[in-house]
């Protein structure tokens, strides 16, 4: 290569690259991308799911990028609208257009992205190293590729209850909200608990449950519940959102019909299209009593989940003592805090959040517009940490 200088024309080395200096092996690629995965879902969650960044800490470390990436596939499906940030944004009239002219949506076309990508984690090879791209995706392949369990089933009952909300836009009851629950949250906590109970993570554990179908039976029930008591108490939570973005109004609507109040005149109070205090004081009065007794049916479902909590301690309490010839079952039990197992308790702790949003909401006398229901939850990392070492919901 020839350069003009001051001298004359110089000679100048060719330039070589990095890449020609050193090679890269497929190992330490794959390393590199694992890291970048970790580092661009903790740093989503972190940002935007602050309660999921938190109680990962307490997921048995092998889980923990699983349980992570998890986590993450909800907060991105749960970004998927009908274009756009908001209701009538040129964004969300192009989706329109589109799905007038296409038969298909941005919505559409974002679901079935993650449906595929799900598909490709879990038919490809886990021990390729070539690159899928999106962070969660990485870290589930990883996963697969240390032999822990994950289920796509979950995955896709999750697309496909988030889908059909999409389209449908309302609740006609609180039971719809509990049916939304338990293919999504609930969803989630499956996932969570069968990768915890993989045999590279908790063989006593499996031990354990082997011994007690009803056992079985019953932690999934709490997973459940707290999958149902989270979506209820999250629809409440986004009411504020759904009705200023999206033009929607997540409360169940028989609820609203018993206590006169209209969806018309919620999104007119939310969106701030009403002048007449006398009026605002009327819809704040009625939308109280709604989140009231909606807000109860998602309590109630907590206290279902303690109260199983406490019948599975007591089981578990019976299976050891009535096993003593398992010898794996009798070391390991003598580890477990208050008989509760680590890998059995931990997916629970997701509820934490829920009953800290419901306590806030009867502080504030369930009025979503209340100066202290605004402020950021601050007790998370304390109560988990006591509910973790005392065993509780």
């Amino acid at each position: 290569m020839l350069r003009a200088g001051y001298g004359g024309v110089k000679a100048v080395p060719k330039r070589i690259t990095l890449a020609r200096c050193y090679s890269v092996s497929g190992s330490d690629r794959y390393a590199l991308q694992l890291h970048n995965a970790q580092e661009n879902v903790n740093t989503l969650l972190e940002t935007h799911d602050r309660s999921s960044y938190v109680l990962a800490q307490y997921i048995p470390e092998p889980a923990r990028n699983a349980f992570l990436a998890i986590r993450a596939f909800n907060l991105e499906v749960n970004k998927i609208n009908d274009g756009g940030s908001n209701y009538g944004s040129v964004a969300s009239q192009a989706s329109s257009q589109l799905s007038k002219s296409m038969g298909i949506s941005t919505a559409d076309m974002k679901f079935k992205f993650w449906s595929d990508l799900m598909a490709r984690v879990f038919t490809d090879d886990p021990h390729s190293e070539k690159d899928i791209g999106e962070p969660v995706a990485i870290l589930l392949r990883d996963a697969l590729r240390n032999d822990l369990n994950l289920d796509i089933s979950y995955f896709h009952q999750f697309l496909q209850t988030r889908r059909h909300f999409l389209k449908n836009k309302t609740f006609n009851t609180i039971d719809d909200i509990c049916a939304y629950g338990e293919g999504t949250y609930s969803q989630l906590n499956y996932q969570t608990q069968g990768l915890l109970l993989s045999p590279s993570i908790s063989p006593s554990v499996i031990s354990l449950l082997e011994h007690s179908t009803s056992l079985q039976s019953r932690i999934s029930d709490i997973a459940a519940h707290i999958g149902q008591a989270t979506a209820i108490s999250a629809m409440i939570l986004g009411l504020n959102y759904y009705a200023t973005s999206r033009n929607q109004v997540t409360l169940p609507v028989n609820v609203m019909s018993k206590f006169d109040l209209s969806q018309e005149a919620v999104l007119r109070l939310t969106q701030g299209h009403i002048r007449d205090e006398n009026e605002i004081k009327d819809i704040r009065e009625k939308l109280k009593n709604v989140i009231y007794e909606t807000a109860t049916t998602s309590n109630d479902h907590m206290l279902t989940a303690r109260e199983k909590l406490n019948q599975s301690r007591q089981e578990i309490i019976e299976i050891v003592k009535s096993n003593k010839q398992d010898k794996l079952l009798s070391q390991n039990s003598k580890k477990w805090r208050k008989w509760l197992p680590d890998v059995i308790f931990t997916p629970f702790m997701v509820s934490i959040p829920t009953t800290l949003y419901l306590q806030k909401l009867e502080k504030s006398d369930f009025d979503i517009f209340h100066p202290k229901m605004q402020q950021k939850e601050w007790r998370l990392a304390w109560r988990s940490f006591k509910d973790y070492h005392q065993r509780t919901i």
